[in-house]
């Protein structure tokens, strides 16, 4: 008999054909195996007890990185088969087949990358099956060899034989390489003059302090030691002196315990075969650079994940710092010619000649007990879809936030997230959001859109964006509130038909051409309506007053002192400026963010006075909030016009009369705890979720839960920005609308 089988789900490019070529040649099978556009088509010619085993080992014994979704077997009759064959892909129309994410290299190839005895040894570019890059050099589906940038290495003969041998790892690994008919590897000084020896004189240089570029799989990194002040200080400086941590990659573990704190549930995923960033507490014994993580009690860390780095550690003692090789406001280089930008930064430059097609930056993942969060989307994870089961034909596309922004896609049922994109803001980014689109575009063959979603803000660029390409397309622009996308992306991933959302963040344009950000929306019979809020404080100077944080701590401060006790405490040469624009109403926006509110309480405490990064001043108010213990802080809610409103400006006023008897910590743990449980309050009900960039807030997600009970936050998207595309397109497909302020 003969039987077809239509396998979906993670099936190219992660050994599966030769796993099911072996299966077929070991049961005597007859038949093919080949990949199509949307699926692996396998063909099988046997008697019925054994294609029945067959099956059986097919779904229990796949490759460790495949998934199968579904099985489609049905009976043939096609021409009798006398062997069993891997043949050419063919093209079609559809294509909803999975593609692997980049996955960090095997033990098996690191073994062969370190061991003098194989023809690998020290083969900076190793992969196989089991490991590698994939997005990041696909250019168009299906995954075979023709499709990605490897196309341009011809194999040697001993390659060449391993890619037909079954019984290899690299049977059909579309990646293989040597060092032979590889790509090549260079290390290069400023005026790209080459240098010998390229790991050996990296490893060096990396000790004797300077920074290097390195070419990794989806982007560029500068890299220097993390224990040397002076480097990592330096590169802050050649950074335009933004105080945003920088991540670090130990070798080990082990390494890694010195340092930082690190709990079984997080060493599983910082060693699973995304290789992710993960957020962890620093430990007592924290020896790193105090320039690396400035006054945070965490520390993004991750572990090597390309041959590159597992070689740089062989002459390497200390973690070495690893951020994205870009200036500011411009996305990460991954073309060799656009590194010249960093000859100001970088000392030197190790590149190799794999050429990355798609950007794809780290990942980064934080644990909020017990679950883990993306805070990043994007290498290891890039793309993989999530399945919404939906029936709905159309091709959807969700432009997704201006500020760490992500589209997503919807075919088939499921929803493409892209890879984190970045802030869209200068022509740059904007460009490679276009270019990341058209490729995806590509790769999923999409030729025409039925409808895009975008946010409310008339100025985004994304909105723009969208409605250029809503013309393009000719097709409907649904433009959906910020933080109801917020909570429609939690919807989304819980598929929950009734609940309310506790949405905090730093900023949404909201239907009253407000600043929202501390809001409780309510959901039910696919119907928004906000019921709750943070009290509105004014933001002097609009957009000014997200960096110079002290603008918001004067406005909140206007309530309750006159001009000279503001300006006896705040002692800046721009209050007086900003206090006859507060009475003249010039250049002055009301903000409901709780992003905001904290950052003005961490001015307060003196912690922070001025924002260089995305979340800095209320990322340093938790930091010091851990080590206090809570004190009572008023929590009032007013009712206006049947919403209610938790009052910040009593909050704020209680610890600016408690500064002199309280220490900072408690103050800064209670501002908390008094947020939260007015949140609570306001939500009353028992089904609710927390989204927006504060859900990464450890203390408010502990206080919320202590009040509410079962609190949802998202898992399988980003709750900040990143996962805002996703809810544009969730809240399109349900038909779901807003009613009311």
């Amino acid at each position: 008999m003969q039987i077809r089988i239509k396998v979906k789900g993670i099936v190219q490019g992660v050994g599966f054909r030769p796993f099911v070529y072996r299966i077929a040649k070991k049961l005597n099978l007859c038949g093919y195996v080949k990949n199509t556009n949307s699926n692996v088509e396998i063909l099988v010619q046997g008697n019925k007890n054994t294609i029945r085993n067959f099956i059986e080992i097919l779904k229990r014994d796949s490759p460790p990185i495949a998934k199968i979704e579904n099985l489609d077997i049905c009976k043939v009759k096609m021409k009798r088969c006398i062997d069993f064959e891997i043949v050419k892909s063919r093209n079609a129309e559809d294509s909803s087949i999975l593609i692997p994410p980049d996955i960090g290299i095997c033990k098996n190839c690191i073994e062969e990358l370190k061991d003098k005895k194989d023809r690998r040894y020290n083969h900076l570019l190793i992969t196989c099956t089991n490991c590698g890059p994939r997005f990041t050099i696909l250019e168009k589906t299906p995954y075979d060899r023709d499709s990605i940038t490897m196309r341009k290495f011809s194999m040697c003969k001993l390659c060449e034989s391993e890619y037909k041998n079954p019984i290899t790892r690299r049977y059909h690994a579309q990646t293989i390489s040597c060092k032979k008919c590889g790509p090549r590897i260079y290390l290069k000084d400023r005026n790209f003059k080459k240098i010998k020896n390229p790991i050996k004189t990296s490893a060096k240089f990396l000790r004797d302090g300077k920074i290097i570029c390195i070419k990794g799989i989806g982007g560029f990194h500068l890299c220097c030691i993390s224990t040397d002040d002076n480097v990592v200080k330096r590169l802050r400086i050649k950074r335009k002196n933004s105080e945003q941590p920088f991540a670090v990659m130990a070798e080990t573990i082990d390494t890694i315990r010195k340092f930082a704190i690190i709990s079984d549930d997080e060493e599983k995923i910082i060693s699973s075969w995304g290789k992710p960033i993960v957020i962890l507490k620093k430990s007592e014994d924290y020896y790193l650079s105090k320039y690396v993580a400035p006054c945070l009690d965490t520390i993004g860390v991750m572990l090597p994940y390309s041959p590159i780095y597992h070689l740089l550690f062989e002459f390497v003692d200390e973690p070495i710092v690893v951020t994205s090789a870009n200036l500011k406001d411009e996305p990460t280089a991954i073309k060799d010619s656009e590194i010249y930008i960093l000859k100001n930064i970088a000392d030197y430059f190790l590149i190799h000649t794999r050429r990355i097609y798609n950007r794809c930056d780290d990942s980064v993942v934080k644990f909020i007990d017990p679950k883990s969060v993306f805070i990043r989307r994007s290498r290891g994870y890039v793309p993989l879809p999530i399945n919404l089961n939906l029936k709905d034909k159309k091709i959807i596309l969700g432009v997704g936030a201006e500020k760490n922004n992500t589209f997503a896609l919807y075919k088939n049922g499921k929803v493409y997230l892209s890879q984190h994109i970045g802030d869209i803001y200068s022509y740059g980014e904007f460009n490679s959001l276009k270019e990341s689109l058209v490729k995806w575009l590509k790769i999923l063959k999409i030729n025409k859109i039925d409808a895009i979603v975008s946010d409310l803000h008339p100025e985004f660029n994304t909105t723009k964006f969208a409605i250029y390409l809503s013309k393009k397309y000719k097709c409907n622009l649904i433009k959906v509130q910020h933080h109801i996308a917020h909570f429609s992306s939690c919807l989304g991933e819980y598929n929950l038909d009734d609940s309310v959302g506790i949405i905090c963040d730093g900023y949404g344009y909201g239907f009253d051409r407000c600043a929202w950000g501390g809001e409780v929306i309510k959901y039910k019979n696919k119907k928004f309506c906000r019921i709750g809020h943070l009290e509105y404080q004014p933001l002097i100077g609009l957009d000014y007053a997200t960096k110079d944080i002290v603008r918001i701590a004067v406005g909140i401060m206007s309530k309750f002192l006159n001009d000279y006790e503001i300006r006896k405490f705040v002692k800046n040469r721009g209050v007086d400026i900003w206090l006859k624009q507060l009475r003249e109403n010039f250049n002055v926006v009301e903000t409901s963010s709780c992003g905001r509110f904290f950052d003005a309480v961490s001015v307060l405490l003196g912690i922070c006075n001025k924002r260089t990064y995305e979340g800095e001043p209320a990322m340093k108010l938790e930091s010091i909030a851990r080590k206090g213990e809570i004190i009572k802080l008023p929590v009032k809610i007013k009712t206006k016009n049947k919403i209610s409103v938790l009052d910040t400006t009593s909050i704020f006023k209680t610890i600016f009369e408690k500064l002199n008897t309280e220490r900072k910590e408690d103050l800064a743990i209670s501002a908390h705890y008094a947020i939260a449980k007015g949140l609570a309050k306001i939500a009353g009900h028992r089904n609710v979720c927390f989204s927006g960039g504060v859900a990464y807030n450890e203390l408010m997600n502990k206080f919320l839960k202590e009040e509410i009970g079962d609190l949802k936050i998202q898992t399988k998207v980003p709750c900040g920005d990143g996962g805002i595309s996703f809810g544009q397109i969730y809240y399109f497909l349900k038909g779901l609308t807003y009613s009311g302020i």
